[in-house]
């Protein structure tokens, strides 16, 4: 199985739904992900369930909030109940995602998670990782 991850920021507010009798919880969201060689964006669909839906739905919760997300590509092939057409599509499931602190958090602390897995266990911004810079050459392709 192959995993990914993207760090990126968000770039609408978090859907949350539940459906189904198993009220199954769903977030759907998109991140606005750079592209470092030509610095434009390129916003991606994701999706996370139950737990980490629920996770995603407490804390990811600003526009612009600077969001990394760990997650594997399944296919999700349906029927259109409106027009009988077998739907085929790819899906980005989110397994765990974490949290950068901002400036503006350095001024305003709030309480936020780092990884969805992990109990729900709160943590002041001393405790985050550093907000990454973007701007910066700090990022290298590394084959591996």
């Amino acid at each position: 199985m192959q995993i990914n991850h993207h760090v990126g920021r968000l770039a609408r507010e978090v859907n949350f739904t539940v459906r189904g009798e198993n009220e199954t919880k769903i977030a759907y969201f998109k991140l606005a992900i750079n592209d470092l060689k030509d610095g434009k964006g390129t916003f991606i669909d994701y999706v996370a369930f139950n737990k980490t839906a629920e996770l995603i739905r407490d804390y990811v919760t600003e526009v612009g909030q600077v969001v990394e997300v760990e997650f594997v590509m399944r296919n999700h092939n349906y029927t259109d109940k409106n027009t009988g057409q077998k739907i085929y599509a790819m899906q980005n499931r989110v397994t765990q995602f974490r949290i950068y602190k901002s400036n503006q958090s350095l001024k305003n602390p709030a309480v936020q998670t780092q990884i969805a897995n992990t109990h729900r266990t709160e943590t002041g911004d001393t405790d985050l990782p550093p907000f990454p810079d973007f701007s910066s050459n700090a990022f290298e392709y590394v084959e591996g």
